[in-house]
């Protein structure tokens, strides 16, 4: 019997589905989560499709893809995709901003299914996979599990088996991959990719190894974060431990729901033309890195919060829209509420705190548009 070396991490095969479908339906209390948004009604014809999906195309198309569009028509404003020209996502790589640990890749789906072309496989980290259930669900929707942690040595090899794990599926099988730019959310709004990364994928090639990956950087905009609250509130406590943090039971799990649940706004999935190898000063992954880091920045979109906060954290006085300063007021307003429920902040450092977070993007893409690139902030960027 052949032996294959990925197994431990592939996504869920065909045949895996229905005893996959049917531990998802005992699970889950599908009403108590699904049915303030969706029915009851809505629910049962979930629940009811886990019975009957025999495939993993069959549970995307039936199941998750669906369920996305919903929660989306409920929880956003309008979403747009942008391609860049002859697009063809068949073995490519995309490497995107990380926002949202369950949406950025679901959106990418959409933008990908838009154009008539097969779902992405996803890369997830392990530690966002501690209920059964979550690892169920994210390999029946193509995610292929990142180990983390670990000593320097299983570190090494865990990277050597994504690097080959990516490099079979885009260029063997002519799938697409999805990888976040690093480990881990940029909760302080800072988008950089991280040149271990890129010195991963490369896998010591170069430059006909990384062209052939066909890597296509994507920008993920989403006018108002769900889970803003609690990643003003985690920059505020490593500020004051010294960078130190600790995740309290079921946190990851949580800010999955808010992201799912919680008003987005508008949101642009912006696909840009792939990164080809490129000459310059320093390592060649540190060059990747930021080459891909100067097109997601330029793909941005700006919306009217972040150059609120922009004003704010400038201190400058808005000019624009009275009304959508007021929205801006509210929401900062349920922010200082929420943080302050177990913290000691004060509300003027929350506030600097979310219009330094939700105005960097904006101040990334300025410094692109203007082809320059701005020192990262001193807010620590760290794992989702």
């Amino acid at each position: 019997m052949h032996h294959d070396p990925l197994a431990h991490m592939r996504p869920l095969q065909d045949a895996e589905v229905p005893a996959a479908a049917a531990f998802l339906k005992a699970e889950v209390d599908w009403h108590a989560e699904l049915d303030g948004m969706l029915g009851p009604e809505a629910v049962d014809e979930l629940i009811a499709a886990l019975d009957s999906v025999t495939s993993v195309a069959e549970f995307q198309e039936h199941i998750s893809q669906p369920l996305v569009q919903v929660l989306l028509l409920h929880t956003a404003g309008e979403v747009q995709f942008h391609y860049p020209d002859s697009f063809d996502a068949r073995g490519a790589l995309f490497i995107s901003n990380h926002r949202d640990i369950v949406l950025d890749p679901s959106l990418v789906n959409l933008a990908l299914v838009q154009r008539g072309f097969p779902t992405t496989e996803i890369g997830i980290g392990s530690n966002l996979l501690r209920l059964p259930w979550v690892e169920r669900l994210v390999r029946l929707n193509r995610s292929f599990i990142v180990q983390r942690g670990g000593t320097p040595r299983e570190q090494l090899q865990r990277s050597a088996e994504v690097a080959a794990y990516v490099r079979e599926a885009v260029l063997a099988r002519a799938s697409s991959v999805w990888l976040a730019q690093r480990e881990g959310r940029a909760k302080d709004g800072d988008d950089r990719t991280s040149p271990a990364l890129i010195r991963m994928l490369l896998d010591g090639g170069g430059c006909a190894a990384w062209d052939a990956l066909r890597v296509h950087p994507v920008c993920l905009t989403y006018e108002w974060d769900p889970c803003d609250a609690m990643k003003v509130r985690e920059l505020l406590l490593r500020e004051a431990h010294d960078g130190a943090y600790t995740k309290g039971v079921g946190e990851d799990e949580m800010s999955m729901r808010l992201g799912l649940l919680g008003a987005k706004g508008a949101i642009h999935v912006r696909i840009l033309p792939p990164v080809e190898w490129v000459e310059g000063e320093g390592r060649p992954a540190q060059v990747l890195a930021e080459e891909i880091d100067r097109r997601i920045h330029a793909g941005f979109t700006e919306c009217t919060p972040h150059a609120w906060a922009a004003a704010q954290a400038a201190g400058l006085r808005w000019e624009g829209d009275a009304a959508a300063e007021t929205a801006c007021r509210e929401r900062l307003n349920r922010v200082v509420e929420a943080v302050q429920r177990d913290t000691p902040f004060s509300e003027d450092a929350i506030v600097r705190t979310w219009c330094a977070m939700t105005a960097q993007p904006l101040l990334n893409a300025r410094a692109a548009w203007a082809n320059t690139m701005p020192p990262a902030t001193a807010a620590l960027r760290d794992s989702a």
